[in-house]
């Protein structure tokens, strides 16, 4: 006969040799884990020095590593963990974060390692090779199935009760893994609609726009320079290239305007070259610049518009190498100067517009060339596309519908169901050069919530990076010179407050003073316009106050026009409802 002492003797060597058994899949499952994360960063580092043989061995690390961490998860003994009292948070993170990694490695990963090779073979002698872009549709489409279903696993789980550095490392994967899978979803569109575009299908032709960050626009910058690229069975060329200054100013605007464009932005929009990106709706924008075209060169019509900083540009030198130009050599860290800032300082006009054709073409040519790193390169475009410093606008109807929603063709937001969007655009009004100097950043918060509208609010501060004297003492290329009112050494910037489609902006305050605000509208945005002279280091705040549209209650985006540093302005926020 069993007795009680007995019973609970057994019961305890069961706990015991549970509790051992856990602890020791614990270890094995971190051992796993760390395992997978320095293979991540060896491969990491192999791809970018080009090391096929140390990139293949650390590929086979992580799917080893992956499946095995997977394998300790997906059992029926972890599955009761995850029920566990202040357990099951941390083990449920654990099994979905080991679930992803393993979808990732063996079935993302794996496709886009047999890519990486035929990338140094996608473009030479100022031709894209069409049969390479054809043999990555089939390993990008089946990594980009893989890193959404890997996405996908660890969605939604909430980390907030996670102990110890579990927290931050698994919130650091969800946000790589996601940002990995919607590169993909570039890439893939990419892969379906670059033959079109570079002539596969017949010969096309694109304007393409520099945009000059140092007098801003709400696309970017002013478009001083362009060039008109020809594309033809893949090979491209730049075969023209120009200023605005080409563009006479329209008697009237080149393409009608809405009561709402008038009102906002002006006449100024469709009578001037340069103009157009007043509006930060690309292809808007694109489609002035193309009548703009047509009334100057209407016997070579354009098939799209294409758009490029030279923030942009410093990100695809860090693929193509260093670019000489003359006596110049141009480089990620010292482009953005040497075009944006230098020639205002030391040169004239004529020889300005020298150097920014020169170094267009050799730029150019150095990207249609033999790439020093084919895999830095597509990352430089495909941060500059989600920056919306490198944007496309296409006039072919299937490419446009392809390229429609992604980062690449610069659509303002509208009515984005239940996603709120706060926009800020910014515009040089001196005008000048002085946005070079401009400084400035921005959030939002939703603060409450109610009949499934949001309140909102959201604040902004400007500084100028050069101190009064200084900026006073600059030549008259770069402040202007006064001509237009504004004192040299101040810059004014039109700002566009955008709030929420469907929502309205309820109040405005600069400085903690109170400005009314403007009751425009812009395609079912309420907009308003502050005019703002900036002019020493001093932070100058505008906070304002919006309600959301009816049924926006998902997180908020806040959109920010690109200046000349490097990086994004936007940013997310969560909701309150």
């Amino acid at each position: 006969m069993v007795t009680r002492r007995r019973v609970l003797m057994m019961i305890g060597g069961i706990v015991l040799v549970a509790v051992v058994f856990t602890a020791w899949q614990a270890v094995q499952l971190q051992r796993d884990l760390t395992q997978a994360e320095a293979s991540v960063d060896r491969l990491t580092a192999a791809v970018t020095d080009g090391d096929a043989a140390a990139r293949d061995e650390a590929i086979e690390d992580l799917q080893e590593a992956a499946a095995s961490a997977a394998g300790r998860t997906d059992g029926p003994w972890w599955a009761v963990l995850t029920k566990v009292p202040m357990l099951g948070d941390d083990t449920g993170g654990l099994r979905a974060l080991s679930s992803s990694l393993d979808v990732m490695a063996n079935d993302g990963i794996g496709p886009l390692a047999t890519t990486l090779d035929d990338l140094d073979r996608l473009s030479a002698d100022g031709r894209i090779d069409l049969d390479v872009v054809e043999g990555l549709r089939d390993p990008v489409d089946k990594a980009r199935t893989a890193f959404r279903e890997a996405a996908a696993d660890v969605d939604g789980v909430d980390s907030g009760g996670f102990v110890g550095a579990l927290r931050p490392r698994f919130d650091d994967y969800v946000d790589r893994v996601t940002d990995a899978a919607s590169a993909l979803d570039a890439a893939d569109t990419a892969v379906d609609v670059v033959p079109a575009m570079v002539g596969a299908e017949g010969p096309r032709d694109y304007l393409l726009i520099f945009q000059n960050n140092a007098e801003i626009r709400g696309t970017g910058g002013m478009p001083g320079a362009w060039a008109r690229i020809h594309a033809e069975d893949g090979r491209l060329e730049m075969v023209k290239q120009g200023t605005a200054l080409d563009f006479p100013m329209a008697a009237r605007p080149v393409l009608p305007l809405t009561q709402e464009e008038t009102a906002v932005y002006g006449q100024e929009l469709g009578t001037y070259f340069q103009d157009p990106g007043f509006t930060p709706d690309f292809p808007r924008a694109a489609e002035l610049w193309q009548a703009h075209w047509d009334a100057r060169y209407p016997s070579i019509p354009i098939d799209g518009v294409i758009s490029l900083d030279p923030v942009a540009m410093s990100y695809l030198l860090e693929g193509t190498g260093p670019v000489a130009v003359g006596s110049l050599t141009l480089t990620p860290d010292n482009l953005v100067e040497e075009l944006l800032n230098k020639p205002y300082l030391e040169l004239d006009v004529s020889a300005q517009d020298a150097l920014f054709a020169e170094a267009a073409a050799a730029i150019f040519g150095k990207l249609t060339g033999d790439l020093e790193s084919p895999v830095d390169m597509i990352r430089g475009m495909g941060r500059a596309a989600d920056e919306k410093r490198f944007l496309v606008a296409s006039f072919d109807e299937t490419v446009g519908s392809q390229l429609e929603g992604t980062a690449v063709a610069g659509a303002f937001p509208g009515d984005d169901g239940k996603t709120p969007h706060v926009d800020v655009g910014l515009n040089d009004a001196t005008p000048s050069k002085m946005s070079y100097y401009l400084r400035y950043w921005g959030d939002a918060r939703a603060t409450g919530c109610t009949g499934g509208r949001q309140k909102i609010e959201a604040s902004m501060s400007m500084s100028q990076a050069i101190a009064p004297g200084e900026a006073a003492a600059l030549p008259d290329s770069v402040t202007g010179g006064g001509i237009y009112g504004t004192e040299p050494g101040t810059q004014l910037v039109l700002v566009r407050l955008y709030g929420p489609y469907g929502g309205t902006i309820d109040q405005v305050r600069i400085d903690g003073a109170r400005v009314p605000p403007e009751k425009q509208l812009i395609n079912g945005r309420p907009v308003t316009t502050l005019a703002m002279g900036i002019e020493t280091r001093d932070d100058v705040v505008i906070t304002w106050s919006m309600t959301s549209g009816p049924g926006q209650t998902g997180d908020g985006a806040v959109g920010m026009t690109p200046g000349v540093q490097r990086g994004s302005k936007g940013s997310t926020f969560a909701n309150a409802c």
